[in-house]
């Protein structure tokens, strides 16, 4: 049995809102919002107010009105989104089949800076999604982890993407990346970055591997095929391959490693054990995948019920 839920569970969630405009494989072109709130739409929908979500993030002062409203969620309290000079992000992404993608990105807000991030410390659990690649310094997130005392979420996500001509994403691996690891409890990176931190090599080796940095647990979401985990349990370790929950004859990949991420955290928060939040979160995301657009995310609980009550 998992224990009850605490009665207000209080989440902040780092990152960066986005425009996106999307281009899939078949032709189909979509205009939405994202980033930062794929996470929070799945957490708001997910607690259906039950929970103080607190996005910690800079918007654009162009995108400052449009932002405000999308965060008319249950449960967000968006006090710690800051208003910022700068044009805001908007990404443009073109799939050339459902996972293979070429990511542009046009403005770049300024990255969270240390007090910013701190406004947030008296949330039960931390959340760095790192939509941006560019949403807070390294340094930051290691005063953050050494200032916090509870559980650090970090999604490596465009960490590992650098900029090429014309604002085009192109993957590199960053030297510090160890160091980034080090700073989280739960890390989460989907296949393709697992691949490029290490080298190649079999993601279960790799996610197992990077326990040794000091994180707890380490997620390695597979597309559409799937999850692998690996964790510290007692005083051994535990991994765990998860296959697809559904396919569809058209996904929509954009915002299923973020849905992911929330409906992990979700599942844990409530006391699921890291291999039923793993079945919880593999279930919600696959859900995700046969939903566009965004704005769908408003009903992910009720479109994953059969996911959730079979776990939870």
């Amino acid at each position: 049995m998992l224990s009850p839920m605490p009665l207000q569970p209080d989440i902040a969630v780092l990152g960066t809102l986005t425009r996106d405009t999307t281009v899939y494989a078949d032709g189909t072109r979509t205009e939405n919002l994202g980033g930062l709130l794929y996470t929070l739409t799945t957490l708001a929908s997910l607690f259906d107010g039950q929970a103080r979500i607190r996005p910690v993030a800079n918007v654009g002062a162009d995108f400052a009105g449009t932002a405000s409203a999308a965060l008319r969620l249950p449960g967000i309290d968006p006090r710690h989104v800051h208003t910022v000079p700068e044009p805001n992000n908007h990404v443009y992404l073109q799939y050339h089949d459902a996972i293979r993608r070429d990511e542009v990105l046009v403005g770049l807000v300024r990255p969270v800076g240390l007090e910013h991030a701190c406004e947030a410390l008296e949330a039960r659990h931390y959340m760095v999604n790192l939509t941006s690649g560019r949403d807070l310094e390294l340094a930051t997130l290691e005063e953050l982890r050494r200032r916090y005392a509870g559980v650090i979420q970090l999604d490596v996500h465009s960490l590992t993407l650098a900029f090429g001509a014309g604002g085009l994403r192109v993957l590199a691996v960053p030297p510090d990346w160890p160091q980034w690891v080090a700073c989280a409890d739960w890390v989460q990176m989907n296949e393709t970055e697992a691949h490029l931190l290490g080298g190649g090599g079999a993601v279960e080796r790799f996610a197992a591997s990077l326990l040794d940095l000091g994180p707890s647990t380490v997620l390695v979401t597979l597309g559409g095929q799937g999850v692998v985990g690996a964790w510290r349990e007692g005083r051994g370790r535990r991994s765990l391959r998860l296959g697809p929950p559904a396919r569809y004859a058209q996904p929509f990949p954009t915002g299923c490693g973020d849905v992911f991420g929330a409906a992990f955290a979700f599942a844990r928060l409530q006391g699921a054990g890291v291999a039923d939040a793993m079945r919880v979160a593999n279930g919600v995301a696959g859900t995700k995948a046969g939903l566009e657009p965004l704005a769908a995310l408003h009903t992910i609980r009720a479109h994953a019920a059969v996911h959730l009550a079979r776990w939870l």
